[in-house]
């Protein structure tokens, strides 16, 4: 089941690698244009600095770490830009994912707007509920990493808890309600269920179908690799010149749109084990014992013509 979704999710992508295209443009024009704000106030706190001819020539990190100690004024600025943006992210992602599902549920070609049009504002409901249970979450995972610290002191546990413990347990919640999520979009789009319904599907269904984790952390793992990728070279970009940037733009570019691909193909193979199972809970009424359908069954009454044997003759 896990493989052959798996395998339903590189089809649906390799049948739509317009969706990755698509994702990827428009995630990059969503993201240049929210990052704009920020990028005035760097510059502008850049060209104060006296440090503006520096990182022209070429970037140095020593001199980026000297920099930032300068910006302290831009910070509060900055702050305020990421609360609108942050929200206007969140939103575009939900909207982008049931199109997505739109687009890839069943065997008909569907396309990604008319999901967009049709279950964004739904989305974008249900999110608001999920971000909700984000919060309950990071709240409860404070209190618990509190209540850890608290109990295991010293440097030992100090390490333990807030470096290997802590992390595994904001990532393993944070996937949980990620999961939740996906199949509360899908049941939304593919049942077109209401948003309480589609709410409730999603939660349950990470906890009737562990097969659904088991897909989730294959993608996942596909999904952190190539988000990854890139920091290899960014560590080389350290002491790069204005050529080695553009190489790295590029990288960066492609890995980009290999996470775009990669979305594709989740949500693709999320969405076929959703209706694989969906189907084997189906309801077969056409299995049903002939005897007990005798009762009902219909018997068209005898002619009455039938036995007159001139008539019949004739």
């Amino acid at each position: 089941m896990i493989l052959s979704s798996f395998s339903a999710g590189i089809n649906a992508l390799r049948k739509r690698p317009g969706l990755a295209v698509l994702l990827y443009v428009l995630d990059l024009a969503l993201a240049f244009v929210l990052s704009l704000g920020v990028l005035l106030l760097i510059n502008e706190e850049v060209a104060q600095s006296g440090f503006a001819p520096d990182f022209a020539a070429q970037f140095d990190f020593t001199v980026w770490m000297d920099f930032s100690e300068q910006v302290g004024d831009a910070f509060f600025p900055i702050v305020g830009q990421l609360l609108w943006v942050i929200p206007l992210w969140l939103m575009w992602k939900a909207v982008a994912h049931v199109g997505l599902v739109h687009a890839l549920r069943g065997d008909a070609i569907r396309p990604f707007w008319d999901g967009v049009g049709r279950f964004g504002l739904r989305a974008m409901l249900l999110a608001l509920m999920y971000v909700v249970m984000l919060v309950m979450a990071v709240v409860g995972l404070g209190l618990v990493i509190w209540i850890l610290n608290q109990l295991w002191g010293g440097e030992v546990g100090i390490f333990w808890v807030n470096f290997v413990l802590a992390p595994i347990l904001v990532v393993s919640v944070f996937a949980v309600l990620d999961l939740m999520h996906d199949y509360s979009r899908i049941a939304l789009v593919v049942d077109e269920q209401a948003v309480r319904d589609a709410f409730g599907t999603g939660i349950r269904w990470a906890f009737q179908h562990g097969q659904a984790s088991w897909l989730y952390l294959l993608w996942f793992v596909v999904a952190a690799v190539l988000w990854l990728l890139p920091f290899g070279f960014d560590f080389a970009a350290t002491e790069a010149t204005a050529l080695g940037m553009w190489v790295l733009f590029l990288v960066q570019q492609a890995a980009m749109l290999g996470r775009s691909a990669a979305t594709v193909g989740w949500i693709g193979s999320e969405t076929a084990f959703y209706e694989t199972i969906r189907l084997r809970e189906m309801p077969l009424y056409a299995d049903v014992d002939e005897e007990e359908a005798a009762p009902w069954s219909y018997e068209p009454p005898p002619s009455p013509d039938a036995d007159d044997p001139g008539l019949a003759m004739a």
